[in-house]
């Protein structure tokens, strides 16, 4: 039997699949994945699993991208599992915060503060606080959106054992935060899909609502 994750949080799809009883990632893939072209998730996923000859009723235990991130695509991530595992008994589900994903694989220790910084759009950012737990991170219940004075202030009184993000969204960083501060940035290519599949802290509750969302969706009314 395996685990599963996927993520689509970000401005690529992100899928992967282990043994349940541990060891490395049988498929670890990413594709570019965003609006309409997310129409071809069912034929990527099922595809990548005939590859590696595994069925879909093999898998009986699927991760979710909780995000921070794109609203759409975290939505969407968790529609798929859930339309997958519906009245299926022995099959768990459950939420996990993809920007644990950008702090794994650093050299932390233990209790560390690591801070995952996303374009927010608008010239700002969004920061979401995880402490190192292990070889993994867990989120400490701190955000914080911030634009280019926020951003000044909030680092000058409060201070990280590291700073990670996308390095697609580099510039969007580095509109926001001082150089001083872009200089302590670890910036990475993609989110590390073994940091979800191992979140030992979260619970298999079946859950699949409990995304992240920094600030709320706007929903725009078509026009009459």
């Amino acid at each position: 039997m395996f685990d599963a994750v996927l993520d689509l949080s970000g401005h690529e799809a992100l899928f992967g699949v282990k043994n349940n009883d541990g060891g490395k990632l049988l498929i670890n893939a990413d594709k570019p994945m965003r609006g309409r072209t997310a129409a071809s998730l069912a034929e990527w996923v099922v595809g990548l699993l005939q590859e590696n000859h595994i069925s879909l009723s093999q898998i009986t235990r699927w991760n979710v991208g909780a995000g921070p991130g794109s609203f759409t695509g975290m939505r969407l991530a968790a529609a798929f599992v859930a339309g997958l595992t519906a009245q299926k008994p022995g099959i768990s589900t459950r939420c996990v915060p993809s920007a644990v994903g950008l702090a794994y694989g650093g050299h932390y220790r233990e209790n560390d503060r690591v801070a995952a910084l996303l374009d927010g759009r608008n010239q700002e950012i969004i920061l979401y606080s995880m402490v190192c737990v292990g070889s993994n991170f867990k989120p400490d219940g701190v955000t914080e959106i911030l634009d280019r004075q926020s951003a000044a202030e909030y680092f000058s009184r409060c201070h990280f054992a590291g700073l990670v993000a996308l390095a697609s969204e580099k510039e969007a960083v580095e509109k926001v935060v001082s150089n001083e501060i872009v200089a302590k940035v670890e910036y990475k290519e993609r989110l590390s899909l073994e940091a979800l599949l191992d979140a030992d802290y979260i619970s298999w509750d079946n859950d699949l609502t409990k995304l992240v969302y920094i600030r709320p969706a706007v929903h725009i009314q078509n026009k009459p």
